[in-house]
């Protein structure tokens, strides 16, 4: 009986232990070596806050998140392009040997989407004041390209201080061809 409980236990605790990894409440980073010469980023963050303190720090969030969904597409759009330029200037790579790497490429959400987001937000915040709201983070994505003559087998990332903590996953994927009628590749992690 007290096998059973235990075991009912343990299995309650992982499940709840990998429920709480799966919806991580972070902003984070992941980095992708593609190849020693190509390295794909990609950032999960809170934009809401983000945007907040790249536009209007001294703002409360909530008073920020009304103020940015009432407004006209155009103007919306207008404040993310701000956003997205201070994103990208204090955002750097540098290698190993202290030469920096120009990212690029970047790829941000939908102006309407994120806009829609806020919305969304602002209604759940007016709707259920003193409930925590789960916050979906927004995906962005750059890259980096080294040349011929550099690679990245080390970086130093430098972020900007509008993404507060970010918790930052770094790989080299192992990549394997599956070929029809030939024995099946033993993939291992």
């Amino acid at each position: 009986m007290m096998k059973t409980i235990f075991s009912t236990v343990t299995a309650l605790c992982l499940l709840a232990s990998s429920a709480l990894a799966h919806e991580l409440d972070s902003n984070r980073a992941t980095l992708v070596l593609r190849d020693r010469q190509h390295l794909a980023i990609t950032f999960f963050v809170d934009y809401a806050s983000v945007m907040q303190q790249v536009l209007a720090p001294q703002k409360p969030l909530q008073e920020f998140v009304l103020m940015l969904s009432a407004m006209q597409a155009q103007e919306f759009k207008a404040q993310l392009q701000v956003v997205h330029r201070k994103l990208q200037s204090t955002t750097t790579l540098t290698l190993h040997k202290g030469k920096a790497i120009q990212l690029n490429q970047w790829v941000w959400p939908e102006a309407s989407t994120v806009q829609s987001q806020l919305q969304q937000r602002a209604m759940q915040a007016l709707a259920a004041p003193g409930e925590h709201a789960h916050v979906m983070r927004t995906e962005i994505r750059t890259e980096a390209k080294s040349g011929n003559t550099s690679d990245f087998s080390s970086v130093k990332l430098r972020l900007p201080t509008e993404f507060k903590d970010v918790l930052v996953v770094s790989y080299q994927p192992h990549q394997v061809w599956v070929k029809p009628q030939a024995p099946l590749p033993t993939i291992s992690f």
